[in-house]
């Protein structure tokens, strides 16, 4: 199963199931995002053949964010790009969350180890801007 987590028509967030398979190559992202993740299948004897990736000069505006969960458990609250609010999902060992835009909170239920990946060169110090959380709001937690 694949989560949408969307706002207004624009997609903010995915989170890819530990559960999810498809047949042959599916890219859960869309071609112009600033981050391409996929699933690959590959067939016994398979190759790829040798390659390599050409250097090319690539723009990225923002950092996209992808968590693997590689144990533990944790509960994501979304924000619009206005830092509203939008909804709150559990994330699980083998999901994979992939945040395109907005704003998010993670609260991690129990010990957890994640795998991050970020687009572009990431500084610490000036890629993030702290917002308010939904601490005292109401949450809406969706199941799957």
């Amino acid at each position: 199963m694949i989560k949408i987590i969307e706002d207004n028509n624009q997609i903010y967030a995915k989170i890819i199931r530990a559960s999810y398979q498809s047949k042959g190559t599916e890219f859960f992202t869309d071609k112009n995002d600033e981050i391409q993740i996929g699933y690959i299948e590959y067939p016994k004897n398979h190759k790829t053949g040798a390659h390599y990736h050409n250097h090319l000069n690539k723009e990225t505006n923002r950092t996209d964010e992808i968590l693997i969960v590689q144990e533990g458990c944790a509960r994501v609250d979304f924000y619009n790009l206005k830092g509203e609010y939008i909804k709150s999902s559990e994330i699980f060992k083998g999901d994979i969350l992939i945040i395109h835009k907005g704003g998010h909170n993670i609260i991690f239920y129990e010990d957890t180890r994640v795998l991050a990946i970020k687009s572009g060169v990431y500084d610490k110090k000036s890629d993030k801007t702290r917002m308010i959380g939904a601490n005292n709001l109401e949450l809406n937690i969706e199941n799957d």
